[in-house]
């Protein structure tokens, strides 16, 4: 969050959205952008150790929608540190195909609310293990905020709250299914 308030000259940044990224030389990437309609932004550190410019695995950021026209690419090198806004299009690229080592990369994403950052994150993971439409799931985000009152640690309860029973409903599912295996 200090990056981006020195880098933006706005405080009051929240981070939502963190991982580690793994690609291989093998692997297909795509260009995305990482919101849309948001401000926010995009924190990307590089940490593959003992990377060659020609090794590829960089990232590779593209003018607006035209993706046939490369801006900018950031060459993989350890500790290098990309900001970037979340409408900018971009991919990653994979490590050189005569290589076996991989890309490592950690990434944390950016809101200027903590209500943002928490919407965000229970889109993330609402879209990745409902099978409902992003845009259903938006609108209920947005209906228990308000019903919350728009106050942030009460939806991140909520959204705790959520993830802990759906863990205990998993694990439930998990063991029912090894008593009736052994059956």
């Amino acid at each position: 969050a200090v990056v981006s308030t020195q880098s933006t000259g706005h405080e009051g940044w929240y981070p939502y959205d963190i991982s580690c990224n793994l690609n291989r030389a093998w692997d297909h990437t795509r260009i995305h952008k990482d919101c849309f309609g948001k401000d926010e932004y995009t924190f990307l550190i590089f940490l593959t150790p003992d990377y060659q410019p020609g090794d590829l695995g960089g990232t590779v950021f593209y003018q607006h929608e035209d993706v046939s026209e490369i801006v900018t690419l950031v060459q993989n090198r350890f500790g290098r540190v990309a900001l970037f806004h979340c409408e900018i299009k971009h991919a990653a690229r994979p490590p050189h195909s005569s290589l076996s080592l991989a890309r490592y990369t950690f990434v944390v994403k950016v809101a200027r609310s903590k209500l943002s950052a928490v919407q965000r994150e229970m889109l993330t993971v609402v879209a990745h293990t409902q099978d409902t439409e992003e845009s259903e799931a938006e609108q209920w985000i947005a209906d228990e905020s308000e019903r919350l009152g728009n106050d942030p640690d009460k939806l991140e309860a909520l959204f705790i709250s959520l993830i802990e029973t759906a863990d205990q409903m998993r694990h439930s599912d998990l063991e029912n299914s090894l008593l009736n295996a052994g059956k």
